[in-house]
């Protein structure tokens, strides 16, 4: 039938590469961080002045199993939406305090 011409060999391919994993959303996983903070302080809320480390532990723990399961976007989302609310939380403080020492509230005399 059809031979081949000497010197010349069939060109093998490589196997083709897996289907890159499902590895989230960046913007998700922030969105996801802050609906937990803000559901779950609104849900503790009357559970007592300890109760407001769950949330944020429970930010931590979830970005962490993501991360371990190969959703490592939406893994970094919530870890950066945790550093966000932080973020947040500190400039409310810092306006707070600059509004009470710039005569607007409480007068240390």
């Amino acid at each position: 039938m059809s031979e081949q011409q000497p010197g010349t060999e069939p060109v093998q391919r490589p196997p083709a590469a897996p289907a890159p994993k499902d590895q989230g959303s960046l913007w998700g996983g922030i969105g996801l961080a802050w609906a937990v903070m803000v559901g779950g302080e609104a849900v503790l809320f009357s559970a007592g002045l300890v109760a407001w480390v769950v949330p944020p532990v429970a930010i931590v723990v979830w970005a962490v199993v993501l991360l371990i399961q190969g959703r490592t976007r939406t893994g970094r989302g919530m870890l950066l939406g945790l550093a966000s609310i932080v973020a947040v939380a500190l400039l409310l403080v810092a306006a707070c305090f600059g509004l009470l020492m710039s005569g607007g509230g409480l007068h240390f005399d």
